[in-house]
This record gives C-alpha cells, sequence and structure tokens, in this order.
C-alpha cells in the first residue's frame, strides 16, 4: 500500500533498483561480499542471465551511467551528445584557430624580416626574438579568452536551451577547475598557435636578410599543411551540419510502425474516470476511435523474462485492451488481435512481434500457437505483430509480449484522431475533464513526445555544427587568401612578364594555383573521410537509429569547399591580373 512500510526482509515488490544508505563506505566491501549469498537464487531464476557478484556504486557513479539511471527509473540525465557535439566542435574551431594563427603569421612574415636583421644586429639573440613573438601571440590569446567571456554570456543560455535539463554556468572567479582550464588553455593556444612562426623567423641571420636572399611566406611547406588541415576542419564541419539537419528531417518522417502522429493518451485514475471519460469523448466527431490500456508504446510496460523450448529471453511486457492495437493502428502479420468476448483470451492468449519470434527462430506464422511460459503462468501466442518501433530513437528495437487486461485495471484512454485536429481535440479533452473531475489533475500527453528530445537534440546539434562550419570555412577562407596574396606578392615581376608575352588570365590563375592544387586536394579528401567517419561516429553515439552520412552529404560538402577556395583565390588573382604590367614590376 502507498505510504506503507516495506518489511526490510520483503523483496516482493516489483523494483527497478535498489538503494542502499550506507553510513561508513568502507564497509561496502564486506557488504558486497556478503550479498553473495544470494548468487544461487539470482541465478536459479534466470539461468540466461548469471550474475557472478554485486557491486555496489554511489549515486554520483550512477549519474555518469546514462542507462542506468533510465534503467533505475530515475530522472533522467541530459544525453551525452550535450557534451560530446560541443565538445568536438569547440576542439575543432580552436585547432582551426591556432593553425590559422600560425599560418598567417608565417604568411605575413616578409614584412619583419628587416625588424628581425636589425634586433640582431643591435646585439638581439635569437631566445630574446622568441620570447617577443610568443609574447605578442599571448597578448592575443588572453584578449581571445576575455573576447569569449564576454560572447558565453549570450552563447551560454542559447546553449542551454538547445537541451533539456541543461544550465551550464560559467562563474570565472570561483570555479577553481575552469580557472585551470583557462589557463591551461592559454599556455596550450599560445604554443600551438605561436611557437612554430617564432622559432621559424627568428632563425634567420642578419646578413641573408638585407642581402634580401631571404624571402618566405605563402609558399613553405608547412604552410601548405597548415591549409590543408584548416580545408579538413572545415569539411568536416560542413559534413556534420549538412547530416545532422537530414538525421533531424529523417526522425521527423521515421515510420515507427503504428500511427505515432495523431494520437493523444490521458492518465485515469479508475475504471470510472475512464468509462466517464471516454463516453463522453466519444460524441466528438473528430475523434476516429478510442482504447483503454494498462501499458502504452514508448511510456509504460515491465520487464519480463519469457521461456520456451528451454530457454529464457528478456522481453518487454504490455497488458492493453482489445482495442488498443487496432487504435494505435499495430498491423498483424499472422493470426489474430485480441477477442474481449473470448475468456481465454484474458488468462492463456498473448500476441507477440516478429523480433520476439525471431528470438527462438520462428516465422510470423510457425510462431502461432506456440506455449510461452512468464512468470508463472503458460500463454499461447495467438497473434505476431508486424516489427515496429516501440522506443525512442535512442533505444534500439526491443521484443514485445502484449496480453490482454480487464477494464477495471485500465490507468490510460487512447484518443486517436486526425492529425489537422490534434490540437483542438487536445485542448477539448482537458475542458472535458476538468467539467468531469475539477478536483482531479488533468495528466495527458501527445504520442509524438517520443521523437521530440530526438528531435531536439539533432537540430541542435545541426546548430552547433553549423556554427563550426561558418566559423571553420571563414578561417580558411582568409588564410588560403593571405598565402595566396604572399605568393603573388613573390612572383609579381614573373606575372608582369607573362603577361608582357601574352599570357592568358587562365595561365596566370593555374600558375598561382599550382602550388595549392595538392594541398586542397589533400585536404578535401582527408577532411571528407575524417567528417565521414567522425560524424558516422557520433550519430551511432548518439541514436540507434539514424539517417547516417549518406554520399550526398559528402558531394555536397566537398563541391562547397573546393568553389569556396576556388572564389576565394579568383578574386586574389583577378587583381593581380587587371593590374598593369609597369605597376606590377613596381610592386616588386
Amino acid at each position: 500500500q502507498s505510504g506503507a512500510k516495506i518489511a526490510s526482509d520483503d523483496w516482493s515488490l516489483l523494483i527497478d533498483a535498489a538503494f542502499f544508505k550506507i553510513p561508513n563506505k568502507n564497509d561496502v566491501a564486506a557488504i558486497e561480499q556478503g550479498m553473495k549469498k544470494y548468487l544461487p537464487v539470482q541465478n536459479q531464476v534466470r539461468e540466461d542471465w548469471k550474475a557472478s557478484g554485486f557491486t555496489f556504486i554511489s549515486l554520483r557513479e550512477n549519474g555518469t551511467q546514462r542507462a542506468m539511471i533510465h534503467d533505475n527509473a530515475l530522472f533522467e540525465r541530459p544525453d551525452d551528445a550535450a557534451a560530446y557535439g560541443a565538445f568536438i566542435s569547440a576542439i575543432l574551431i580552436l585547432l582551426c584557430c591556432c593553425l590559422n594563427f600560425s599560418n598567417t603569421t608565417v604568411a605575413r612574415s616578409n614584412s619583419r624580416l628587416k625588424e628581425i636583421g636589425m634586433r640582431k644586429v643591435m646585439g638581439g639573440t635569437q631566445r630574446q626574438l622568441v620570447i617577443q613573438m610568443l609574447a605578442e601571440c599571448a597578448i592575443i590569446v588572453f584578449l581571445a579568452i576575455l573576447l569569449s567571456a564576454v560572447i558565453n554570456t549570450w552563447w551560454l543560455p542559447q546553449f542551454n536551451k538547445m537541451f533539456l535539463y541543461i544550465d551550464v554556468q560559467a562563474n570565472y572567479f570561483h570555479d577553481t577547475v575552469l580557472l585551470l582550464f583557462l589557463a591551461g588553455m592559454f599556455v596550450f593556444t599560445t604554443l600551438l598557435a605561436g611557437a612554430y612562426p617564432a622559432f621559424y623567423i627568428s632563425r634567420f641571420n642578419p646578413s641573408s636578410i638585407f642581402r634580401g636572399s631571404v624571402k618566405f611566406g605563402g609558399s613553405n611547406l608547412f604552410s601548405r599543411i597548415m591549409l590543408g588541415l584548416q580545408i579538413s576542419i572545415s569539411i568536416i564541419g560542413v559534413i556534420g551540419g549538412i547530416a545532422f539537419a537530414k538525421n533531424a528531417a529523417f526522425q521527423n518522417s521515421f515510420d515507427f510502425g503504428y500511427d505515432l502522429r495523431n494520437t493523444i493518451g490521458v492518465t485515469v485514475k479508475d475504471e470510472n474516470t475512464y468509462s466517464a471519460l471516454k463516453n463522453e469523448l466519444a460524441k466528438l466527431p473528430e475523434i476516429s476511435s478510442l482504447a483503454g490500456t494498462v501499458s502504452n508504446i514508448g511510456f509504460d510496460y515491465s520487464t519480463k523474462v519469457a521461456e520456451a523450448k528451454g530457454i529464457k529471453k528478456e522481453t518487454k511486457f504490455y497488458e492493453v485492451g482489445s482495442d488498443y492495437m487496432k487504435v494505435m493502428n499495430l498491423k498483424l502479420a499472422s493470426g489474430r488481435g485480441f477477442n474481449e468476448s473470448l475468456k481465454n483470451d484474458y488468462s492463456a492468449s498473448i500476441v507477440v512481434s516478429e523480433k520476439f519470434a525471431g528470438l527462438y527462430g520462428w516465422t510470423a506464422q510457425a510462431a502461432l500457437g506456440k506455449q510461452i511460459h512468464i512468470d508463472t503462468n503458460y500463454y499461447s501466442i495467438v497473434g505476431v505483430l508486424k516489427d515496429f518501433h516501440p522506443a525512442t530513437l535512442f533505444e534500439p528495437a526491443y521484443p514485445v509480449v502484449m496480453k490482454l487486461t480487464r477494464e477495471e485495471n485500465y490507468s490510460c484512454l487512447i484518443i486517436q484522431t486526425k492529425n489537422e485536429n490534434l490540437a483542438s481535440v487536445y485542448n477539448t479533452t482537458q475542458a472535458t475533464w476538468k467539467k468531469l473531475f475539477p478536483l482531479q489533475p488533468f495528466n495527458a500527453f501527445y504520442q509524438d513526445q517520443l521523437i521530440a528530445e530526438s528531435y531536439r537534440v539533432s537540430t541542435a546539434i545541426a546548430k552547433i555544427f553549423s556554427w563550426l562550419a561558418v566559423v571553420t570555412v571563414l578561417l580558411t577562407a582568409t588564410g588560403l587568401f593571405a598565402l595566396i596574396s604572399l605568393t603573388l606578392l613573390k612572383r609579381m615581376r614573373e606575372i608582369a612578364v607573362r603577361t608582357v608575352v601574352g599570357a592568358t588570365p587562365k595561365d596566370i590563375y593555374l600558375l598561382a594555383n599550382k602550388g595549392y592544387f595538392w594541398i586542397i586536394l589533400a585536404g578535401t579528401a582527408f577532411g571528407a573521410y575524417t567528417g565521414w567517419s567522425l560524424v558516422k561516429l557520433l550519430l551511432n553515439t548518439i541514436y540507434k537509429i539514424n539517417a547516417g552520412v549518406s554520399v550526398s552529404t559528402l558531394i555536397i560538402s566537398v563541391v562547397l569547399m573546393i568553389m569556396i577556395a576556388l572564389f576565394t583565390t579568383g578574386i586574389r588573382i583577378w587583381k593581380a591580373i587587371r593590374t598593369k604590367p609597369v605597376d606590377l614590376l613596381r610592386i616588386q
């Protein structure tokens, strides 16, 4: 009974999990050892799931394991996607920014050659120059961290809205872990972005600089490799954005195998409540059908162990009304549904899914008439349902057994209506409830709430990857523009001479891009493969049912990135081509 104290040795109540309050954590090992006496009992009941021992974990440890919280019927923590998607995007953006900073610094280093030469002539050492350049980089990184703190006042509330039960806060003055992370990120980013330019630029000797024999920038191998990595990261972002947007559309139109879109459920307290509400709602022309049930797909079920042919298998067990399968539009693969006029259907008949029949190697037709032992009862299979997806898209489909139950056991009224009338029927149902039961709370739900969270997660990650794509594409474009500008600057005399002797704009374009063609191609190929692998892994980690990464997504991402690269280089080269040869020679 509700509120009654349960005896310490009473294990008859079916529960999801047992929680023990252990004042002294040092006693846990002894308790675990003492629990071994229950192993024979456990293994005798569940021969298909034999245990070797019992382990106690804290609530904090339990909280890190999403599946365990779900099975324990606790309030489920946010999906891992809330962390994985944002974390991966943040790492890729940071890496791209560091590569872009390092790349553009090296590319524009010609303007500092004389400064470096003068400092060395005046007695400056390479060590001093390295420290100076790293300090300059550190200032930029520090200002970037300050700017990020300002942007986070807008970004964090937006991020919290993307996922349920998320409340990320940044306490920059009292969160020790956050401060240590920022300090570590400051040092790491400074070294990643500034170390190579600092050591590379400072190593030249003054005599070579003043003779003019030192010229570097856009054509060095390191700059090209970094450009290739930037292109790869940009493609990863584009693939992620497109793939998760497509996945959201896929989930929104996914066929669950039953009527998910046009269904409303109302929780009822007892048979009288159910009958009174059903009789009133049956008068509404907008409602096509009604059914009562104890268990409802995706919301309520119990887990049972079914035994047949001496083999035990775990299955989900639904107790439903006679019209439930018809109202939910579940299809039969073989046999029949329940008949309330047959007394035996209440006590000894079940309907199973094709997936359940498959557990024992039966076809839909062969499963009919088979005997199944569940708890202390034997049931005969009278019908086999075509497979449907009875869970959210975060979970795989599982085998299902349905048993007919009587009206006095109903706890839910299922309402089937036309989609265009769904909201109005919900409001009408609520008004009817308040008229019939003014002192009872109205507890109802839309059946398609099952996909609401998965759709929200997919849409949120698509937004995160879209931001990643926009930022990395802009960074790549600016880096490519800087490198091509330096390449043209070094080859102005050659371009002027070729123009004078009759070279066409196409010839100049191919000449300037010749050094970047293979690195763009390699970066595109690497980014496409990495993006496909990473996004597919992320989708499979989050969802058991997803759209995957299609070939069209890869093609669109690659073509988009190549077009942006060609357009970026084309703008700069076109400007050089339009310049008169005599002006080009003056620039050189």
